[in-house]
């Protein structure tokens, strides 16, 4: 039997090249629009490989070895807080031998981190191509706040009448940090231990499991800058808890994320208009080809009819 990995792990340098395809021949049927909206993209477009990237996914690294995890635990805890971030932003292709060298293990725990990864929805796996990173569309993030909608609304209306004074104090405490948190990741983290503690509270573990995988899949967007959401939702969200109103509660809940999902839409469609503009060619990059098509051509009627005078 393989000896278990231990947490005394090496740190090393990320290499630049650390981010690439690797083979890979395991086919995720799960995620066949995913992988065909991947196998359009060229490789040029995985773009993490500059040297800002390189300082965000070492400090990361050193972040999480410092907690003296285990080998599997600080490679997925390093990769998942890489791709939240926008570290490693999609699309980026991880190569496994490249990601154990860097984290100083073997293949082993970098493989079982990329699965576990890759069922919180933060990367994908493509026949022959390995593991990339997640890129979400608009009917991803459709789909996922629908189902939030649903799940979230579900485990507000279970929650609140189950609420003890100790619960509601736990979550007054909760609340406060993260209305005090400076906005960003500080803040980030502080929602997310509120409504996972809400959650809680039902003693549905299977519920507040998918709850929680969900809202990983879509954490990224949450750091876009016109994305912020707007205090006041949690202000009369966290009122109609304190009320004992689970149906206010929900709907506030409810029309928020609806809100959120149509400026995520809207964002993607801007990004994508932008992305396609910046591809487009230039009026002297367009003429320039011309120009040397017709010089090919003029070549090419020359020599045939140089051929024809030989003749």
């Amino acid at each position: 039997m393989a000896r278990a990995e231990t947490s005394c792990v090496r740190i090393v340098s990320v290499r630049r090249d650390s981010v690439e395809p690797w083979p890979h021949r395991a086919y995720n049927p799960l995620r066949e629009r995913q992988g065909r909206k991947l196998e359009r993209m060229s490789g040029s477009e995985a773009n993490g490989h500059d040297a800002n990237v390189k300082r965000r996914l070492d400090r990361i690294i050193a972040d999480a070895a410092a907690s003296k995890l285990t080998a599997q635990d600080l490679v997925l805890t390093s990769m998942r807080e890489a791709i939240l971030t926008a570290a490693l932003p999609p699309r980026t292709r991880l190569r496994q031998e490249k990601l154990a060298e860097m984290f100083g293990t073997s293949r082993i725990p970098v493989r079982e981190a990329l699965r576990a990864l890759e069922y919180e929805g933060l990367v994908t796996s493509l026949p022959y191509r390995g593991f990339t990173v997640t890129e979400l569309d608009a009917d991803d993030i459709e789909e996922v706040y629908d189902l939030r909608i649903l799940l979230e609304s579900h485990a507000v209306r279970l929650a609140v009448p189950l609420m003890t004074d100790e619960d509601l104090r736990m979550l007054e405490e909760l609340f406060a940090e993260m209305r005090d948190a400076q906005p960003g990741d500080a803040q980030l983290a502080a929602r997310e231990r509120f409504y996972i503690k809400l959650y809680s509270m039902t003693g549905r573990h299977r519920l507040v499991n998918l709850i929680s995988r969900l809202r990983q899949e879509v954490a990224r967007s949450l750091r876009w800058p016109t994305l912020q959401h707007a205090p006041e939702h949690h202000e009369q969200f966290f009122e109609a808890i304190r009320a004992g109103d689970a149906d206010r509660a929900a709907s506030q809940l409810a029309s928020h994320y609806r809100r959120v999902a149509i400026l995520i839409r809207r964002y993607l469609r801007d990004a994508s208009l932008t992305e396609r503009a910046a591809r487009r060619p230039t009026a002297a990059q367009t003429i320039g080809a011309r120009t040397r098509r017709s010089a090919r051509s003029a070549t090419r009627r020359r020599r045939r009819g140089g051929h024809a005078a030989g003749g």
